[in-house]
């Protein structure tokens, strides 16, 4: 059966899934049901998502947070994030606490600038195509007249036209590098259709044309946020040493490659978090940041730290094109939502907020590697997403959480104690209920088959009345059990564990015991009554104490403990527990 198919776009969304449940899933229900169970109930909120992309089946939730207390610039701001990875919110949330008693977040906007470019051939004399540029340079602007009006009004439009020689590196190979200001928009519609009809204008037979296209690498588009103050403020047992190592963390990052892409894949989980959930593009902020801290000709850290004349600085440059209309912060209702939460930013405050949350993601990614390790806080973190892989109830999450308050939590370790939680509890027997040994006992045959063992049904009720007897002083078995080894056995009888099997007395013989009653009727009956003796004789005299043959000297309490183990091991010998 072929895999391909012609003119899915035309299909229905219901006649999408259809077909890729035939085809990929082999037509399982459940997999129709994973699809449609994330449709929004509205039907007019699920069309506007739908409309968003292409051959859309259904929708893929992230979680939405908030993380409160950031103080930046003076001004108090609780900064959405949406984000999969567990640890992200709560180390921004408290990072933010933590500075906004030191004098909170400092920031400002060094540039705006955005870049597009026509690429394009030419073969011809340079200093022609130079003469060539500037006498078209005027029209170049004018070709986009139509396009820029609206920017213009709010300050935005082109900066600059230039042209650049890019022969040395491939033959032939210009650019129109041009310069762009679009204020609150992200800009690429605008700057890609600005960039068209320069190119449109610019074009002639000895030029071709490759492509027009923004550039997402906005080096001028700068945002710096800092945090600082006095070593001693930064609390703890050491701060002058953490500061010291914190530093040393931040240059090891400024000069190892290695070390730098985690270093700002870190940083990146606090910018890409309040960048998704303000509509923005994401992929465009990773590639334009990474290029940034390539800059230099080697990838290096885009955080920095300095601990001069005992104070602590730690900072960031990071470009950031930001958009606070058009685009989907403009259709999507989240999006719109995280921009009034934030009191409805500028796209240069907007820069501010998130260089701030990727500083603070950084702050506290490197304090927990110089001070506990990074595990010790992110798998605590990560124990619920772990918890709820396998499928852990309420209450026991509310074990294991208050288990590994004070552990590391390892996801080997989480489901080794969420496993010995769910270990099947013993039912024990309570072999003075009467009633229930009666209830338990009464559909066993005399001639039952053991599970385990050789006894029958009925020698096993006796059996269990014959040990009865040595705690109530009428069988006398004559065998030592050292003190020593009392001391050892004991224990166990406190223990939750059940007698194994195969566990034999060694005053037993290897075989049963021959029967002693006619039926299985009388074996019961007497197993009752020697029960209804054993509770009789300790009462009247709560000091005694009898030697088991295995445990030893056992008084009332043991011999309790002894028997529901040995009631439970018997009982569960013929499958009745």
């Amino acid at each position: 059966m072929s895999k391909t198919i012609s003119g899915f776009s035309k299909l229905t969304k219901e006649e999408k899934i259809d077909w890729l449940a035939k085809t990929y899933f082999n037509n399982q229900p459940e997999i129709i049901q994973t699809i449609t169970q994330y449709w929004n109930v509205d039907d007019k909120l699920q069309q506007l998502h739908d409309d968003f992309i292409e051959n859309t089946i259904s929708n893929f939730y992230m979680p939405y947070g908030i993380a409160p207390n950031f103080i930046i610039n003076g001004r108090s701001y609780v900064i959405p994030m949406v984000v999969e990875e567990s640890s992200v919110v709560a180390a921004a949330s408290l990072v933010a606490k933590f500075w906004s008693t030191r004098g909170g977040f400092k920031t400002e906007v060094i540039s705006t600038t955005k870049i597009g470019q026509v690429h394009f051939m030419y073969a011809g004399d340079k200093k022609q195509l130079e003469t060539y540029f500037n006498q078209q340079k005027t029209e170049l602007y004018a070709a986009t007249a139509s396009i820029t009006k609206n920017m213009e009004k709010r300050g935005g439009g082109i900066l600059d036209i230039q042209l650049v020689d890019k022969t040395d590196k491939l033959a032939n190979y210009y650019q129109l590098h041009v310069t762009f200001e679009t204020k609150d928009s992200m800009g690429a519609n605008f700057i890609n259709s600005c960039l068209e009809a320069i190119a449109k204008a610019f074009r002639k037979d000895d030029i071709e044309i490759v492509m027009s296209i923004l550039s997402n690498y906005v080096p001028e588009c700068l945002v710096r946020a800092e945090v600082s103050c006095k070593v001693e403020e930064l609390g703890g047992k050491n701060p002058e040493k953490f500061a010291q190592k914190f530093e040393q963390a931040v240059k090891i990052a400024e000069i190892e490659p290695y070390r730098a892409v985690t270093h700002n894949k870190g940083i990146m989980n606090g910018i890409d978090a309040v960048v998704l959930a303000t509509g923005n593009d994401f992929r465009a902020i990773e590639a334009g940041a990474h290029a940034y801290a390539s800059k230099d000709g080697q990838y290096k850290s885009l955080t920095h730290c300095e601990v001069k004349d005992d104070i602590f600085r730690f900072w960031i440059e990071i470009p950031l094109a930001l958009g606070t209309v058009g685009g989907l912060t403009a259709l999507h209702p989240m999006a719109k939502l995280s921009l009034d939460m934030m009191q409805k930013p500028s796209a240069r405050t907007l820069m501010q907020i998130i260089a701030a949350a990727g500083l603070a993601q950084n702050f506290a990614a490197l304090r927990a590697l110089t001070t506990k390790g990074i595990q010790h806080g992110h798998m605590k973190m990560h124990l619920m997403n772990i918890l709820n892989q396998h499928k852990a109830t309420n209450e026991e999450k509310e074990i294991v959480a208050a288990y590994f308050e004070d552990r590391t939590a390892s996801h080997s370790a989480v489901v080794e104690k969420l496993n010995e939680l769910r270990k099947p509890k013993v039912q024990w027997i309570d072999f003075l209920n009467e009633e229930e040994v009666r209830d338990t006992l009464v559909n066993l045959k005399a001639d039952a088959k053991p599970l385990f063992g050789k006894m029958s049904g009925q020698q096993m009720v006796e059996h269990l009345s014959l040990v009865t007897q040595i705690a109530n002083g009428n069988w006398k078995v004559d065998i030592y059990v050292s003190d020593e080894k009392s001391a050892r056995r004991k224990p166990f009888l406190n223990s939750d564990s059940e007698l194994q099997i195969g566990f034999k007395a060694p005053f037993l013989s290897e075989d049963p015991t021959p029967l002693k009653f006619s039926s299985m009727n009388e074996a019961i009956t007497d197993l009752i009554e020697q029960v209804q003796h054993f509770e009789t004789i300790f009462n009247e005299n709560p000091t005694r104490k009898v030697v088991h043959p295995f445990f030893g000297e056992l008084d009332y309490e043991y011999w309790k403990k002894f028997q529901v183990k040995h009631f439970t091991h018997h009982f569960k010998q013929f499958g009745l527990v």
